[in-house]
């Protein structure tokens, strides 16, 4: 502790001796000079404040001012999607009706009297001797989604029609509700969904 004591002495001496110079020197000086450096000093040190201290804060001041609309607009946003959430949780809560069984009736309003529907173990096999294949897409689609069936399987045989007609094909097809690959496999050209 003593030995903390005389190094803090020591530097106070030290500091002393180098301004010792400086008080001679502001001892030695007039009223006059003694006031202007007084009033130098001080203009010294408002320049530090100003440009260290004032300058930057107005700056952030400033920043901040013009991002003030911009921050008033998303709170608008916020609270106007906060009312539209309460809206749409005061909503009450909609089910979602079940899709029907499928049957042979119902699979025959669909794919029409030419269709030859037969019910197997996994769901049906369905025979159309020829359809047009936008046609055929679009009744396979509804019979899936109206009845939540799958293809299983699927053979696709174009039948030759005229070069200026739509292509027409035979298929032989099989409905399900277990989720599988469609196989498709044609005696001429073969046409699957999405080509």
């Amino acid at each position: 502790m003593t030995s903390m004591r005389a190094i803090m002495d020591q530097s106070k001496s030290q500091i002393a001796l180098a301004l010792e110079p400086l008080r001679a020197r502001w001892d030695s000086l007039e009223a006059r000079p003694r006031t202007l450096v007084l009033i130098g000093a001080i203009l010294l040190a408002a320049g530090f404040v100003i440009a260290f201290i004032w300058l930057p804060a107005s700056r952030t001041r400033d920043a901040l001012t013009a991002r003030l609309p911009q921050l008033e607009m998303q709170l608008a946003t916020m609270r106007s999607q906060a009312a539209q959430l309460t809206a749409i949780a005061k909503i009450p809560a909609i089910t979602i009706p079940t899709r029907r069984v499928a049957d042979v009736a119902a699979l025959q309003s669909i794919f029409g009297v030419d269709a030859q529907i037969t019910p197997t173990t996994e769901g049906f096999r369905i025979v159309i001797p020829a359809i047009g294949y936008a046609s055929w897409w679009d009744k396979t689609s509804e019979a899936m989604s109206r009845h939540a069936l799958d293809i299983l399987a699927a053979t696709l045989t174009r039948i030759e029609q005229p070069k200026t007609s739509a292509p027409v094909l035979a298929v032989d097809m099989r409905l399900g509700v277990d989720a599988g690959t469609v196989v498709s496999t044609a005696s001429a050209t073969s046409t699957t969904p999405g080509q």
